[in-house]
């Protein structure tokens, strides 16, 4: 079968992700999944290795890489052999790859030998840079999960950022321009918005050493004299590897009086805390765009980071404030919270840029570069 046709009128679309649910990368997939049943031209199929059976697949074939759940101890490259069986199996004309891992490198062997098209998408701006995330994990792990990113680069057919920097990156380390610049998308809120409860300064994000909730903690500890409540949200990992991390920040936020931990939230509830949220405040290293970003601007929360401001959107656009180090997060919160006036007119610009910029148009327009590459002249088979 020619790869630029269409079984039953559709396009055979394999999404490849280690996780069907979790992050903001899943969050992105899952607002594609529905652009893409709307516009009734793609069947669809989820490959992943952590899959919550008890959602409901809308919109696409779930299928599962793997026999169990947990993380594999070498990285999702040893899933070469059932990630490429299931590929084989479903034989797609296009497969789109998000989070650069093991997979990305897998993903690209099977299309270049197979006749399919692959798009990558950039999740993280070290997924295009010799970094690597997590260097918590076995040296052994980071350098095939980099090597597998590495051997994928210039054998992809299409390249979508999130952000202007993203390509810069991946220009200057990889030599390949972007094919585009799709910023992440988000629908309108739903939830009734109610600032009128007392000031909620909240963090939320998977409980990972490079988010930096330690960061937070001590934010709180600094601003006990100021009337609002901190609140961290998002899932901690129970592994092993990171116990005595987590036991120490568990520690450390017992101490402080006015911060509390939520724990994990599902995302209508995320939405919810949001819409009567004043402040978001971000601590991590480095982001690709974080989705938080986008809800609280679409909630009238004031967003205050640490050291993650995507293409200088906060300082060029006026929609947040980029702090820089730990004291002037502090009095950046701290100032917000003395000053609604001024948090009002940093919540105006905000609404006025998430709407121009991250609304679902943005999903439309990867649903139609997807579908172009569809249709495109495949690579000739290439010997990997």
């Amino acid at each position: 079968m020619s790869p630029t046709c269409r079984r039953g009128g559709k396009t055979r679309l394999c999404i490849v992700n280690p996780s069907q649910h979790g992050g903001g990368a899943e969050l992105q997939i899952g607002y594609l999944v529905s652009a893409l049943r709307q516009s009734q031209r793609f069947e669809v199929f989820y490959l992943a290795r952590h899959v919550n059976d008890a959602d409901r697949a809308d919109g696409y074939t779930l299928v599962r890489i793997g026999t169990d759940g947990r993380v594999p101890f070498l990285g999702y490259v040893t899933d070469l052999l059932p990630l490429y069986r299931a590929l084989r199996t479903i034989d797609p004309q296009l497969i789109y790859q998000r989070v650069a891992c093991g997979y990305t490198g897998i993903c690209a062997f099977y299309a270049r030998r197979r006749h399919a098209r692959m798009i990558w998408h950039v999740a993280h701006d070290t997924d295009v840079t010799p970094q690597t995330l997590d260097t918590g994990r076995n040296f052994v792990r980071r350098r095939l999960e980099k090597w597998s990113v590495q051997y994928a680069i210039p054998r992809a057919d299409c390249f979508v950022a999130q952000t202007q920097q993203q390509g810069r990156l991946l220009s200057r380390f990889y030599g390949r321009e972007p094919d585009a610049v799709i910023a992440n998308f988000h629908p309108e809120p739903s939830e009734r918005i109610d600032k009128s409860g007392a000031p909620l300064v909240v963090w939320i994000a998977n409980l990972k050493p490079w988010k930096r909730p330690e960061a937070f903690v001590r934010l709180a500890a600094a601003l006990r004299d100021v009337d609002a409540q901190f609140l961290m949200v998002g899932d901690c990992p129970w592994g092993p590897r990171h116990r005595a991390w987590r036991d120490a920040l568990m520690q450390a936020i017992g101490a402080v009086p006015n911060l509390r931990y939520e724990g994990y939230l599902p995302r209508q509830e995320v939405d919810a805390l949001l819409a009567r949220a004043t402040i978001l405040v971000n601590t991590s290293t480095g982001e690709g765009f974080p989705n938080t970003f986008i809800q609280a601007w679409m909630r009238d929360t004031a967003v205050v980071s640490l050291s993650v401001d995507p293409d200088d959107v906060l300082k060029s656009e006026g929609v947040g404030i980029f702090a820089g180090s730990e004291q002037r997060l502090a009095s950046a919160v701290r100032s917000l919270l003395k000053d609604p006036p001024a948090r009002a007119a940093c919540v105006a610009r905000a609404q006025r840029y998430v709407r121009s910029r991250h609304s679902l148009r943005n999903a439309e327009q990867l649903v139609q570069l997807i579908d172009g590459l569809t249709l495109s002249t495949p690579r000739l088979a290439y010997s990997a």
